[in-house]
């Protein structure tokens, strides 16, 4: 009987974690990650720009002098949590409304950390970054090809890799010239302020403890007229290459 009763209670939690409203994303935060706690349940998802938040999700702030600013009700509602708070638990009030879940449909792509629950009709409804990766594998840059296009101006940018051993070694480049360089543990890293020429093409290295690379490039463009806010690129189906310039904009909106 003891046996059944905690057969029950895994598949309850796992049935709650599959089916958990999605309430909206991490926007930006002070100072590093490791200054703050995201539980979901009994699990710690790593802290990250772009990470998926659901309903009952729980943050906390270690560090009295940082705070970080989330994007609630699929993005419609901006919200900024500070040490104050002690823990901020994300309510039924931060769910995605249904006025919006088209919307939430593009943009959910492009968050991190989803969990993936099998639907009943085949494949799983969840999509996005995984967790993790592997360290065996060279390191794999996300939102970026050959044909990718991004707003030229002056910008901070948001990179995003998979795979690779850390740490990294990050690299903005034009031509032989070295626009921004760091490094960092994560698989992600946000860049200082950069200013991007129209018409220019740029590069990004990522470069792992073992000397693994990936390098990818986009071309900088003046913004078209059609595509001046978000809904316009998400609703703009050229190829994916705006991708990468959409990635950026779900961030310090």
């Amino acid at each position: 009987m003891k046996i059944l009763n905690k057969v029950l209670i895994i598949l309850c939690l796992v049935t709650i974690n599959a089916n958990a409203e999605e309430a909206g994303w991490i926007d930006s935060f002070d100072g590093e990650p490791e200054h703050y706690v995201l539980m979901r349940g009994d699990e710690t998802i790593p802290v990250a720009p772009l990470t998926v938040l659901l309903i009952g999700d729980e943050i906390k702030i270690k560090d009295k002098n940082s705070r970080i600013e989330l994007m609630l009700q699929g993005g419609s509602k901006k919200v900024e949590v500070t040490h104050e708070f002690s823990i901020f638990r994300v309510t039924e009030d931060g769910k995605v409304p249904s006025a919006l879940s088209e919307s939430w449909k593009s943009i959910k792509k492009f968050l991190r950390y989803w969990y993936t629950s099998t639907s009943e009709n085949g494949p799983p409804v969840s999509t996005g970054l995984t967790k993790g990766g592997d360290e065996s594998q060279k390191p794999n840059i996300t939102w970026l090809d050959g044909k990718s296009r991004l707003i030229a101006g002056k910008r901070s940018l948001l990179l995003q890799w998979q795979n690779g051993k850390p740490p990294f070694k990050i690299q903005v480049t034009h031509g032989s010239e070295k626009l921004w360089e760091g490094t960092t543990e994560n698989s992600w890293v946000m860049t200082s302020s950069i200013n991007f020429e129209a018409k220019k093409n740029y590069r990004i290295t990522v470069l792992d403890a073992e000397n693994k690379e990936d390098v990818r490039g986009f071309r900088a463009v003046v913004n078209d007229k059609s595509l001046y806010n978000l809904d316009s690129f998400l609703q703009n189906n050229n190829k994916n290459k705006w991708d990468f310039e959409i990635s950026q904009q779900l961030i310090r909106r």
